[in-house]
């Protein structure tokens, strides 16, 4: 009975304690976490983020050529100088001459490879039969 009441209350706050001291190790890594951390949380628990109804509504009268703060004459000096950028330019050759110069670069390469010098039929053979070991099992197996 002695025993058993030791055993009883001695489980329990060794169990208490093992579980207080792992409570004390989290806490200590969650206040050196990093800065990024308390924004994630409340990210995962969803704080932070408006209402629906709190976001606004555009007004049907808004035009948005109402906001530009360039005048039609400015606006003709930009694109004159876009068009004038080379960058800007169509290019000047059409698929045909980009045809013509792939088969230039490709005639860079005609000589190609040497022909192959790959092992004759016997010398394969031979190979094949170099690593042909009897298994175990051959023989044993009948058809």
């Amino acid at each position: 009975m002695k025993n058993t009441a030791i055993l009883l209350c001695g489980v329990p706050l060794l169990l208490a304690a093992g579980c207080t001291s792992s409570f004390t190790k989290v806490r200590g890594a969650v206040a050196d976490a990093p800065a990024w951390y308390g924004d994630r949380r409340a990210e995962i628990r969803g704080e932070g983020y408006p209402d629906i109804a709190d976001i606004p509504t555009v007004d049907p009268n808004w035009k948005p050529d109402k906001t530009l703060t360039v005048t039609g004459a400015q606006m003709a000096d930009i694109q004159t100088a876009f068009a004038a950028d080379a960058r800007a330019q169509a290019p000047a050759i059409g698929a045909a001459e980009i045809a013509e110069v792939a088969a230039q670069i490709r005639g860079l390469f005609e000589p190609g490879l040497p022909p192959a010098e790959f092992l004759t039929e016997t010398e394969i053979a031979a190979i094949r039969a170099s690593f042909n070991v009897p298994r175990v099992t051959e023989g044993l197996i009948t058809p």
